[in-house]
């Protein structure tokens, strides 16, 4: 396995070479690591997270983006995500997680169109600096004893909220989120892409990974934080006239969705997580790529100009109602499956909270349908390439793939 990260690594300034040799070197640590039960330094989680979202993500990016530096920058990012994904050590997490936002950040500032970037970067630099450097506070005070394969420590309210905070900016739950629509509405498509895509699921899987500590006693702040969260984002979403701006706040209502089912504390919530970061990661970085793609031909992102898909391209239009219906939860989407497994699982737990969670589906299905009525009708016709929508088509079906449940079941 040491020779594919090597080619890979010599590849690197190959993209498609460099994904090729990724995808054989996360096959044959799957194969050799994560099923045959010996998870010492990486575990399951991350493996199917690692495999078939990063990959598939960087895959179209490849095949759609057109600017060699996007593509350069792309992979990198990609790399320190992998290393993250893998290091056992809290201090190694901590710093390719931090290295993460470099890539982004020249992105946003050197790829984006308008003159509102450089505020948005200042956000993303500052809300992570913030929340960041009290995690390394907890680490000088646990004796530099963290690890995460033996990660049994039972610490006090204030280190937990410490040591969680910093992959709440990375979620983003709700009051920590003002970054993620800024960057978003700057940043070019691929960046928008492995934001929401790639970046948001490295604040999920530390979280994860410090679960080990979380008691019962201090999990009622966090499930509180993630339905208020849920409801006033999905009430924000109502609001846009940005379509980015509302896919990046959807993003939201689904980290705090995520959120809840991790902070249940049950296997079956666990499960559930796993599940929806999955289905998130898919939809929301061909969210974003549909509507980048319209921007490219258009010029525009406003909802009140997206509308003729049906005269213009058909698959483009397939694609994009695949897409937004799987962003509001219809079955047979692992979007549904995950959603339906959180709210079984907080049905054990909590009773009363879930009049909230139907408000949350009620406005989140209100939002996606009208930008799917919006998309549809219309006379113009826009100059949309067939080829275009066609690259999305394999991440629409892991999108809607039933091999998700046999894994899980």
């Amino acid at each position: 396995m040491m020779c594919y990260l090597l080619l890979s690594l010599l590849s690197f300034f190959k993209p498609k070479l460099f994904l090729f040799f990724f995808l054989i070197l996360g096959m044959s640590m799957l194969n050799n690591i994560s099923w045959m039960g010996l998870f010492i330094v990486t575990d399951s989680i991350v493996f199917v997270m690692l495999v078939f979202m990063m990959l598939f993500i960087y895959g179209l990016i490849i095949i759609s983006e057109l600017s060699s530096s996007l593509k350069f920058l792309s992979g990198m990012l990609i790399l320190f995500c992998f290393f993250f994904f893998l290091s056992s050590n809290m201090l190694m997490l901590y710093m390719f997680f931090e290295l993460s936002m470099f890539p982004i950040l020249i992105m946003i500032l050197g790829f984006g169109a308008q003159i509102e970037k450089i505020g948005s970067s200042y956000y993303l630099l500052f809300y992570t600096v913030f929340c960041s450097l009290p995690f390394l506070y907890v680490y000088y005070k646990s004796f530099f004893y963290f690890s995460y394969c033996f990660f049994d420590f039972l610490l006090s309210w204030e280190m937990m909220f410490v040591l969680s905070l910093s992959f709440m900016v990375k979620f983003p739950v709700y009051f920590l989120h003002l970054w993620l629509p800024k960057a978003h509405v700057e940043a070019p498509t691929t960046a928008s892409m492995l934001l929401a895509g790639l970046l948001l699921k490295l604040g999920t899987a530390g979280f994860l990974r410090i679960l080990g500590s979380l008691n019962f006693i201090f999990q009622n702040f966090w499930v509180f934080l993630s339905l208020i969260g849920m409801v006033l984002s999905s009430f924000c979403c109502l609001f846009q006239s940005d379509s980015k701006s509302l896919a990046a706040y959807s993003s939201v209502t689904h980290m705090g969705f995520l959120l809840l089912s991790l902070s249940i504390l049950l296997l079956s919530g666990k499960t559930a997580g796993l599940m929806l970061m999955l289905a998130h990661g898919y939809t929301s970085t061909l969210m974003f790529y549909l509507i980048g793609e319209f921007y490219h031909s258009s010029s525009s992102r406003m909802m009140y100009f997206l509308k003729s898909f049906f005269g213009s391209s058909l698959l483009f239009t397939l694609c994009f109602f695949l897409v937004f219906l799987s962003n509001s939860g219809i079955p047979p989407s692992l979007s549904f499956l995950s959603e339906f497994l959180v709210i079984a699982s907080m049905f054990i737990v909590i009773k009363l909270f879930v009049f909230i969670v139907f408000v949350y589906f009620l406005v989140a299905f209100y939002y996606s349908i009208y930008l799917i009525v919006c998309s549809c009708m219309g006379k113009k016709n826009v100059n949309l390439i067939s080829n275009v929508s066609g690259y999305c088509i394999p991440l629409v079906i892991m999108m809607f793939n039933v091999f998700w449940w046999s894994m899980f079941y």
